[in-house]
């Protein structure tokens, strides 16, 4: 079971996301603002991160470097949830990494759950691979 930090100010949309990851079997810790869904993930790290681009104070793009800067190796696989088209999503985000993918609003369940899967089986079989090679040393 994954903690999966979610973070849209819009609540509907919010409650959503909770919901589809409650029934995958996952733990959702919501925020409704960027500041907010930062101070959370530096307390405790989640495993996964579904953040909303366009936000008031600040972008989604601008969370995920923070959270890239303040967390490192611990930094979350991200998923951008947005109304934005892709290119203009990976124009914003690309000086900053390559998340884990991207869900538009409105989105359809399927969609993101098979997002929210792949994105936290590959970063499961990334953390074994480099556990076996610790191990190894």
């Amino acid at each position: 079971m994954a903690r999966v930090l979610i973070v849209d100010d819009t609540e509907i949309l919010r409650r959503a996301m909770e919901l589809v990851i409650r029934r995958m079997g996952h733990t959702p810790v919501s925020a409704s603002s960027p500041r907010k869904a930062l101070e959370l993930a530096l307390r405790d790290p989640p495993e996964l991160a579904l953040i909303d681009l366009l936000m008031p104070e600040m972008d989604g793009a601008e969370l995920f470097r923070r959270l890239r800067a303040g967390l490192g190796e611990r930094c979350p696989a991200v998923i951008f949830v947005s109304a934005t088209p892709r290119e203009d999503v990976a124009r914003r985000v690309g000086a900053v990494g390559r998340p884990a993918g991207y869900v538009t609003k409105p989105f359809h369940v399927d969609d993101l759950t098979q997002l929210v899967a792949d994105a936290l089986a590959k970063r499961e079989s990334g953390a074994l691979a480099l556990a076996l090679a610790t191990a190894s040393v």
